[in-house]
């Protein structure tokens, strides 16, 4: 039976992954941690996502774009673009238990550096959130390129078997 969450263990991965993922990031664009806030994003998993944050199938992980607005005691109230990197824990679950070559956390590395990239790009106006359908493979094919320069640097073990893989199957899914 296919598990549709992931497990504390697992919980602590993704922890562990999004924090080395910012930290890649951060370091190939020359951002700082005071930036990172005017990038605002955070992460769910598949416990607590909302009916609408669930993607459709085969897709790892969902990026969304809300609007928000800082605390009164903030100063000058503005809004801001807040992004939800949405994880599909069931999908990920399957491809790690169905592919012996996809390691969990090497696997979440990919995806975070993939969509914090995004952010990136979003976040200095390189592209647009709410692009045309006929743009978006040309934006994947960038930031795949980027995900793969970035973590080429790191030497993880089977990152390059998921870099090929996830190329694959993004085209595929398309």
């Amino acid at each position: 039976m296919q598990r549709l969450h992931f497990n504390g263990d697992e919980l602590q991965l993704v922890s562990r992954a999004v924090s080395v993922s910012e930290d890649l990031v951060s370091d190939h664009y020359k951002i700082s941690e005071s930036q990172w806030l005017r990038n605002r994003y955070d992460v769910k998993t598949g416990v607590h996502l909302t009916p609408h944050e669930h993607a459709h199938r085969g897709v790892f992980a969902h990026l969304i774009c809300y609007s928000g607005s800082p605390s009164p005691n903030a100063g000058a109230p503005r809004e801001f673009d807040l992004y939800m990197i949405c994880l599909q824990d069931h999908t990920i679950l399957h491809e790690v238990e169905t592919n012996d070559e996809v390691l969990l956390y090497p696997f979440l590395m990919y995806l975070f550096v993939h969509e914090l990239i995004h952010i990136v790009r979003f976040g200095r106006f390189i592209q647009r959130f709410s692009m045309p359908i006929a743009e978006r493979e040309h934006e994947e094919n960038i930031v795949h390129k980027q995900t793969r320069k970035i973590l080429a640097t790191t030497h993880l073990t089977g990152i390059e078997k998921i870099i090929v893989q996830r190329w694959a199957i993004r085209h595929c899914n398309q």
